[in-house]
C-alpha cells in the first residue's frame, strides 16, 4: 500500500482478526504514534465499518446476495470498504459521491466495481442524500431490492471500531509497556472511529485525553461550518455518532498548516498522508513536543494515503 512502511514488532504481535493482519502502530515522532489505517483493504479506516455493516446485514436477512443491491452516499473511503464487503458475497454496490470530492477516488470506485448513480441529479444540484432517497423511492420501478447501509446513523459503524480497531490499538499499547496515558488526536465525519476508539481506551484504563482536529472556522458541536478542502471531517453536519462527553478538546487547524506537515511527513518518514490525517498529526506532533512526560503518548490514525488528493489541493 502507497504511504506505509513494512509493520513493526508491536503490531505484528497484536490481536489477529478474521479481517487479517491488525494495521501497524509505529512511532511517527519522540512521543508520537500513529495508527496506519491507509493499510486496510480499500486504504482506509471507513473498511473496517462497511465491512461489519455488510456482515451483520447478512446475517439479518437484509442483504440477500444475488438479489439486492446496497447503496450510500459517500465521499468515497466507506464506497471502498462496501465494494470489496460485498464483492466477495457477489453483491452489487451503488454509489451517490458528491461532485465536491476527489475525481481520482470517483473514478478508483468504479474500477473496484461500484456503479457511481445520479449524475444528472448531482449536475441538476441535487445532494447525495436526494441521490439516494430518489433511488429508494423508485426502487420498485427501477426493479431493485436495496440495502442502505446509511453510515452516517448506522450503530455498526460504532461497532465496528469497539469491537476491532479499538481492540488492536490497546493490544499494540500493551507491547510499549510503560504507556499509562493517551492523548488520542482525531477528527470527525461519522464520529464513529472517534468514540468507539476512545471508549476503548477507556475501558482498558488508560487515562485518556480526546482532542477533536477541526477546520478552522468550523464548530460541530454547534453546528458552524464553513467550506474547506478536508474531505471526511466536519462534513456539515454535527457527527451523529460521536459521544461528545468523550471530547477534551478541540482544535482548529488551517489547510496550509496541514499540507506544510503532509510534505514534512513524507520528506522526512516515507509516509505519504491523506489530508485529515496530515491535519491531526499536525496537531498530535504539537502535543508530543509539549508533552513529554514519562508513560505519556500520543496516538493519531493515517485515516488514508494522500494520492488520493493529488491535483485537488
Amino acid at each position: 500500500m502507497i504511504g506505509t512502511r513494512s509493520q513493526s514488532s508491536e503490531s505484528t504481535d497484536s490481536t489477529r482478526l478474521d479481517s487479517g493482519a491488525a494495521t501497524p502502530l509505529v512511532a511517527i515522532a519522540p512521543g508520537a504514534l500513529v495508527k496506519l489505517e491507509c493499510n486496510n483493504p480499500g486504504g482506509s479506516h471507513k473498511a473496517r465499518a462497511a465491512r461489519h455493516i455488510v456482515r451483520r446485514a447478512l446475517e439479518r436477512g437484509e442483504i440477500v446476495p444475488g438479489k439486492t443491491t446496497v447503496i450510500e452516499k459517500t465521499g468515497g473511503s466507506f464506497g471502498f470498504g462496501l465494494t470489496l464487503a460485498c464483492a466477495e458475497l457477489g453483491v452489487s454496490v451503488e454509489l451517490a459521491v458528491g461532485l465536491g470530492f476527489s475525481a481520482t477516488k470517483r473514478r478508483c470506485l468504479e474500477i473496484f466495481g461500484a456503479k457511481l448513480i445520479g449524475l444528472d441529479l448531482l449536475h441538476a444540484g441535487a445532494t447525495p442524500r436526494e441521490v439516494v432517497e430518489h433511488r429508494l423511492a423508485n426502487a420498485p420501478a427501477l426493479g431493485k431490492h436495496y440495502y442502505y447501509t446509511d453510515q452516517f446513523h448506522n450503530p455498526g459503524s460504532v461497532e465496528a471500531h469497539e469491537q476491532e480497531t479499538g481492540p488492536e490499538i490497546v493490544a499494540q499499547l500493551r507491547a510499549r509497556r510503560e504507556i499509562e496515558r493517551v492523548t488520542f488526536v482525531a477528527c470527525a465525519g461519522t464520529g464513529a472511529s472517534l468514540t468507539g476508539i476512545a471508549r476503548c481506551l477507556l475501558a482498558a484504563g488508560y487515562r485518556t485525553n480526546v482532542i477533536l482536529v477541526e477546520p478552522e472556522g468550523c464548530r460541530s458541536r454547534d453546528g458552524t461550518f464553513v467550506e474547506h478542502r478536508f474531505e471526511g471531517m466536519a462534513v456539515g453536519v454535527t457527527p451523529p455518532l460521536l459521544d461528545w462527553t468523550l471530547v477534551t478538546e478541540t482544535r482548529a487547524v488551517t489547510f496550509d498548516a496541514a499540507m506544510s506537515v503532509q510534505r514534512r511527513i513524507a520528506q522526512t518518514q516515507g509516509y505519504f498522508v491523506g489530508n485529515t490525517a496530515a491535519a491531526c498529526l499536525s496537531v498530535a506532533l504539537e502535543q508530543a513536543r509539549t508533552i513529554r512526560s514519562p508513560g505519556h503518548t500520543v496516538l493519531t490514525l493515517v485515516y488514508d494515503h494522500g494520492l488520493w488528493y493529488v491535483g485537488v489541493q
